[in-house]
């Protein structure tokens, strides 16, 4: 045997090469969980629950679209309040208890009745859920770019998919067994618990490094603007879809038999949509990434009334989930780009903009069909409004020397 001099340098070296490929993936593995318990199934487990709720609580359209909104109005506000100096600086601590809090809010769905109080615990849940997608997107991004794979950044986004297939099979499942609606909301709040524990161990210590200067590098935030406002439309736009798909399918004649699949076809088809547009977005162009999601989603809510049969239905839930959870995970690191701050305040601000667009579409929507007595309008000014917004993602300075 020979020794060579570099030997031990070269085995240190591949030793702290396999350490960061092992941290970097229990990093993206957390931040699957935390994202697939508090979004994937803390928001939209609502979506597959609600048919059995308003069949069993005699609820109308509008006011499932008002419990919707209200834990868009709590997400609007969870999505400021981390850009305030006052806020805490342990931000691990926060994204911890604001993910047992989501938890604790899907068991008290089960334990009232009450239009009222519905309403008051999604707003609840919509603040911390907040608090999960923000602080656990600035902890993982940072600490993920930090070993050099930008790539993968934003690959914890494939946890809304995974929380929604997840939700849609055991709702499915259970309702299927003629389990009540409140008996499905405990089921949900047991599969979350049991997502929980690595969330513990393996959050990643970090203070918040939070910038407060909102300026600009450039002369002007032109860029920034537009893609704010396009993310507001994309909330607008896809929300009614993401609310009330499965009980369209389940009123729609014809459509019956569809409802226990629909929203498990969109989760599955979001799991690795993520993956593949953060890599066709860095071959392309993230903007022009962003530009085609939004408009494969637009055409899939537009096809959802279009194509009034099996098929149809099928096509739009396909169209819907490989574009619409990415665009989340596109959006954040193209505003990052566009903008000076830190990537705290940039989420925040995308995403309180993101909010005020999906707090008005399910109250919108719910109006108009009770109005017209079908999903038929609400569907098709969701589907306009998001093909227009596709637009909006295109950096101007594509165009514009600025």
């Amino acid at each position: 045997f020979f020794f060579h001099p570099d030997a031990g340098k070269r085995d240190a070296q591949e030793s702290r090469g396999l350490g960061d490929v092992y941290k970097r993936q229990i990093l993206i593995l957390t931040g699957i969980a935390a994202l697939t318990i508090a979004v994937g199934i803390g928001r939209f487990s609502y979506t597959p629950i609600l048919p059995y709720m308003i069949s069993e609580l005699n609820l109308t359209t509008t006011e499932a679209g008002l419990i919707a909104s209200s834990n868009y109005l709590g997400y609007l506000l969870g999505s400021l309040i981390p850009i305030f100096p006052q806020f805490p600086k342990n931000i691990r601590s926060i994204f911890i208890h604001s993910i047992f809090i989501s938890i604790i809010t899907l068991f008290e769905m089960g334990l009232t009745n009450t239009f009222e109080v519905f309403i008051l615990i999604r707003f609840i849940h919509g603040i911390f859920s907040a608090f999960v997608l923000i602080l656990g997107t600035s902890l993982i991004v940072s600490h993920v770019q930090k070993k050099g794979k930008i790539f993968l950044g934003t690959a914890h986004f494939s946890g809304v998919g995974l929380g929604m297939a997840l939700s849609a099979i055991v709702v499915s499942y259970l309702g299927f067994l003629n389990f009540t609606w409140y008996e499905l909301w405990f089921s949900i709040g047991i599969l979350a618990i049991m997502l929980s524990f690595q969330i513990i161990k393996f959050t990643p210590i970090q203070k918040a490094e939070v910038k407060y200067n909102l300026k600009s590098k450039n002369k002007t935030s032109l860029g920034f603007s537009l893609i704010t406002i396009s993310y507001g439309l994309y909330g607008f736009g896809y929300v009614a879809f993401g609310t009330f798909i499965s009980t369209m399918s389940r009123l729609t004649p014809g459509l019956e038999k569809t409802e226990p699949y629909v929203w498990f076809v969109v989760g599955v088809t979001g799991i690795p949509s993520v993956f593949f547009w953060n890599w066709f977005g860095s071959k392309i162009g993230n903007d022009i990434g962003l530009f085609l999601a939004n408009l494969i989603l637009g055409l899939g809510v537009l096809f959802s009334v279009l194509i009034n049969n099996e098929f149809g239905i099928f096509l739009s839930c396909i169209l819907f989930g490989i574009s619409f959870v990415p665009i989340t995970s596109m959006c954040l690191l193209e505003g990052q780009k566009r903008f000076s701050g830190s990537f705290i305040v940039s989420t925040a601000i995308l995403t309180f903009s993101f909010s005020i667009g999906q707090m008005i579409g399910p109250y919108l929507s719910g109006l108009l069909t009770d109005y017209y007595g079908s999903f038929f309008f609400s569907m098709i000014i969701s589907g306009i409004v998001l093909i227009f917004g596709s637009l909006l993602m295109i950096n101007p300075k594509r165009f514009l020397n600025i």
